[in-house]
Order: C-alpha cells, then sequence, then structure tokens
C-alpha cells in the first residue's frame, strides 16, 4: 500500500467518475431527444436530472479539494485564473450544469404539464389530449449546446490529470481518449439503468434499445483498445510523456505495474477488465443481435458503470510521482 499515490484522495477520482458518466448521460439523452423529441420524454428527462446531479455532486468534490471549500464556491473568486486547467474545468462543469439543469426542469413532465393545460384553456383544445412539447425550439438549443459542454467535460476529466506535474502515468495525451470514451460509455450505461427503472411508466422502443447496445460494442471495444494502448505505452516508459528522464520511465513502468500485477491488479482484472469491459460487451454484442431483457441489459450496464468508477480509481492510486532528486544525483554519479 505504501507505494499507491496517497497525496490526492477519493474526491478527485470520484469526480472523474461521476463527472465523465454525466457528461456521456446528458449527451445520450440530448441525442435521444434530438431524433424524437416526443418519445420517452420520461427517460429523457430521468437521464438529464440523473447527469445533472451527476455533474453538481462532482463539483463540489472537485471543490472539496481547495484549501477552503467554502470559498471555493464562489468560482468567480477562487477559479479566476484562466491557465489553470482546474479553472477552466470548473467554469466547464458550471456551465454544464446550468445547460444540463435548465433542460431537465423544462422537461420534467409536471412542467410540461402545466404549461399543456394552460395552453388547452387559452386555446380552448379538449382536456386531456395530449399536448404538444413546450419550448421545442429551446430545448433543442439546449440540447446541442449540451452536447457541446458535455463533450468538453468528458475530455476534461482526462486532462486535468494529464495536467498534472511529474506523474508519469498521468502525463500521457492517451489519458483524455480513454476517459472520455469510458465517460461515453457509463453515460449510456447510466441511460440504460434508467429506462430498465422506467419501464413500466415508459417502456423503450426495441429500435432505440438495439441503437444503444451498438454504441455500447462500439464504445467499449474501442475503451478495450485505447487502455490497451495506454498500458502497452506505460510499459515501455511512456514515451509519449515528454521526458527522457530515467526515473519518469522507470515510474511509468511501475505505476502500470501496480495495476497488471501489484496491490490493484485484483480491482484491475476482475472488476475493470472482465466486470466492466467484458461482460457489457458480451451482454450489448448480444442485445444488438437479438432481442434481450431489459433487465439483462440494465446488468450489463451496471456492469460497466463499475468498471468505469474502478478504471478512475485505479489510475489514480497508480499515478506515482517521480523521483527527481534521485534522477539528479544518478546524473551526477554519470
Amino acid at each position: 500500500m505504501e507505494n499507491l499515490q496517497l497525496i490526492w484522495n477519493w474526491q478527485p477520482a470520484m469526480y472523474l467518475f461521476l463527472g465523465g458518466m454525466g457528461a456521456g448521460a446528458f449527451v445520450t439523452a440530448a441525442i435521444m431527444f434530438l431524433r424524437n423529441r416526443d418519445a420517452h420524454r420520461p427517460v429523457v428527462n430521468a437521464s438529464a436530472w440523473v447527469a445533472v446531479v451527476s455533474l453538481g455532486v462532482g463539483l463540489l468534490l472537485l471543490v472539496t479539494e481547495l484549501v477552503s471549500p467554502l470559498r471555493g464556491l464562489m468560482l468567480w473568486q477562487s477559479f479566476s485564473h484562466f491557465t489553470s486547467w482546474m479553472t477552466i474545468g470548473a467554469w466547464i462543469i458550471f456551465c454544464a450544469v446550468i445547460a444540463f439543469g435548465v433542460f431537465a426542469l423544462l422537461t420534467t413532465p409536471a412542467i410540461q404539464d402545466r404549461m399543456g393545460a394552460k395552453q388547452s384553456s387559452d386555446d380552448g383544445s379538449a382536456e386531456g389530449a395530449k399536448a404538444p412539447l413546450r419550448f421545442g425550439g429551446l430545448l433543442a438549443a439546449l440540447a446541442v449546446l449540451g452536447i457541446v459542454l458535455g463533450f468538453a467535460v468528458a475530455v476534461y476529466t482526462g486532462v486535468l490529470l494529464m495536467s498534472a506535474p511529474g506523474v508519469p502515468l498521468w502525463n500521457t495525451p492517451i489519458l483524455p481518449v480513454l476517459f472520455t470514451v469510458s465517460a461515453f460509455d457509463t453515460g449510456i450505461a447510466a441511460v440504460e439503468v434508467v429506462a430498465w427503472a422506467m419501464e413500466k411508466r415508459d417502456p423503450v422502443d426495441a429500435a432505440v434499445l438495439r441503437k444503444l447496445d451498438r454504441a455500447v460494442v462500439l464504445l467499449a471495444s474501442l475503451e478495450i483498445v485505447v487502455l490497451a494502448v495506454f498500458i502497452g505505452t506505460m510499459l515501455v516508459g511512456n514515451p509519449l510523456g515528454g521526458s527522457d528522464s530515467a526515473s519518469f520511465a522507470a515510474t511509468a513502468q511501475q505505476s502500470v505495474r501496480l495495476m497488471l500485477s501489484g496491490v490493484l491488479a485484483p480491482f484491475f482484472w476482475v472488476l475493470l477488465v472482465v466486470v466492466g469491459l467484458a461482460v457489457p460487451l458480451y451482454v450489448a454484442f448480444r442485445g444488438s443481435r437479438a432481442h434481450i431483457s431489459l433487465k439483462t441489459m440494465a446488468t450489463g450496464a451496471a456492469c460497466a458503470l463499475v468498471g468505469g468508477c474502478v478504471l478512475r480509481f485505479a489510475v489514480v492510486l497508480a499515478g506515482m510521482h517521480v523521483d527527481y532528486v534521485a534522477d539528479t544525483f544518478i546524473n551526477v554519479l554519470i
């Protein structure tokens, strides 16, 4: 345990998971909305609220890493240095929470029903008739804006670690790619769990579920490839890290071995590779080719959520810092 990275607490790792999942969930819900504004409104709305809560909690967790967490809630004071990735990310997340929140609020059935009832009384429409979607143009604009912000949040979860100096496991452009792919994978998983939970109230069309499964097959396969490239790069000393230091390369190798054969190996191989990647890929592959129960799909989705969470914790905990003092001493001797 003494080799694990313990400077960062559990909050950043949980933020990386919640932020990515929330961003992916909103992007998935927004795409469903834009494809058919009148279909599956309850599922779209619930998924949007999941995204809002996830990002809101994630932002609070990010703020707790500050010296003065309460002061950190005043973003305009604590996050005013826009040369810092943490500042840029905090404002991106804040804007995303606002956009996601307004979309979730306006798609809430109670709000839509109230506006529909008011419109019916104003124009004399028959009471009980299905009300058309209100705020359609605004919601479409918010969906598009949310997709852009969601993508930015997903990328930022990897950039935040990549920009931390002196941690070879994190200092690679592969990490933002890995976390972004995982964000969309877990985001779809969250929407699938919502669809299962709301099956009786708003059953999702089989065609939509099949498209979600096809997306999972693509994303899970891509995540496996990117993860393999990430691991392989670290095993050869992270040549993409921008340093030719011997200690940098050795630390990269030592860090990745913590995941492959060290104290994190059971979590990496069992909870990430098997539960988090292999099981969801198998379930989604079956669902993309033939009908499967929504419960089976939700089981695969839950496994994907476990894997996404374990991925962030494993990468954060294995992120050892370079011993530049030892590296300098070796260079002097040589």
